[in-house]
């Protein structure tokens, strides 16, 4: 199974999760430890969701598409 790309990780995000990362990088920018540590840590979370979800979507999709062809036969 080939690597997705950033970019097409980072459209399978929720828009809240992008903002995370956003301000991430701006306190990261900024110098501030405090509020990246903070920030990284509630982006890796929100991430880990959008993407167990985005997985339980692709599940329930596939098993449908398996349902349609053995009705199709």
């Amino acid at each position: 199974m080939k690597a997705e790309s950033s970019k097409v990780t980072k459209r399978r995000l929720s828009p809240e999760t992008l903002e995370l990362i956003r301000q991430r990088g701006l306190a990261r920018a900024a110098g501030n430890r405090d509020i990246t540590s903070k920030v990284a840590k509630q982006s890796r979370q929100a991430i880990k969701e959008d993407l167990k979800e985005r997985r339980g979507t692709v599940m329930v999709e596939a098993a449908e598409a398996v349902k349609s062809i053995r009705k199709a036969r």
